[in-house]
């Protein structure tokens, strides 16, 4: 039954998904051809034009970005609301599906659309930054930003994709976590779960910062003083501490979860 409902949420919101994903892909082709490989970075130019030219494109891009990973987070929180706690949720309470199992369908689905989404936005970068042009002016400060990281821009880029993909375990499990927190008020339990979402990503972020800054791997801190120390040995730390952080919040969070939706939630 779990995987027909992982498959159910799979579909019902893989359409619009996909199209809005495909139109991201087939913008960043065209502007591949359009403008990124038409840019000469080695020939001399006015370099405020170019500045500005690049600064538009990738303001746009941004923008871009930031409205589909928002789609993808709006789907996922929307999808766990209505088919648990709306009108919705009253027909899925009567499934012969626990809570738990409910939980974890949406938990899985929610993880697989985020990752996807993360996926396609990486592709949508690297059809942009894989150009001949792009390659050829990189080479020539290619050693020097080589030196700084500690690796190559590939192994440094891979290794970013990893983290951002484990986050997204995270990202979901909160995400539920606090529509779950908003189900226990009486009134505005939409209103409420916005409220805890923002609250408890300052609570999350304040204390990861409180904890990297007792460990010394607060950005600015001694430990860049330390001899041969690279970007990547200061940025390795705090991910694997951050990732520590995030494992622990997560599973508490779950286990939050899986309390309320157990002794706490009843629709029927």
């Amino acid at each position: 039954m779990l995987g027909r409902l992982i498959k159910y949420d799979l579909k019902s919101s893989g359409k619009l998904f996909i199209l809005l994903h495909g139109i991201f892909l087939i913008f960043c082709i065209l502007m591949r051809f359009i403008y990124m490989d038409r840019l000469d970075l080695l020939a001399p130019v006015d370099e405020k034009m170019l500045v500005v030219s690049l600064l538009l494109f990738f303001t746009i891009f941004t923008v871009f970005v930031s409205a589909l990973m928002f789609y993808t987070l709006m789907q996922i929180a929307f999808r766990y609301y209505r088919n648990l706690f709306s009108r919705e949720g009253y027909l899925s309470w009567t499934l012969p599906v626990s809570g738990i199992q409910h939980l974890w369908a949406k938990i899985i689905s929610g993880c697989i659309f985020m990752a996807a989404d993360t996926l396609i936005v990486a592709a949508g970068i690297l059809i942009l930054a894989t150009g001949k042009n792009i390659r050829n002016a990189y080479s020539l400060i290619a050693d020097e930003i080589t030196l700084q990281l500690g690796m190559t821009i590939g192994d440094f880029g891979l290794i970013l994709l990893i983290l951002c993909l484990a986050s997204c375990i995270c990202n979901v499990v909160m995400i539920y976590f606090c529509i779950n927190i908003g189900q226990l008020f009486p009134g505005h339990r939409v209103l409420c779960a916005v409220a805890a979402y923002i609250i408890t990503s300052t609570v999350i972020q304040t204390g990861s910062l409180i904890i990297l800054f007792i460990f010394g791997y607060f950005p600015g801190y001694e430990f860049f003083a330390a001899e041969g120390a690279t970007t990547f040995d200061f940025m390795i730390n705090i991910y694997v501490i951050s990732g520590v952080i995030s494992a622990v919040v997560t599973v508490a969070m779950y286990i939050a979860s899986h309390y309320i939706m157990k002794k706490k939630i009843n629709l029927i």
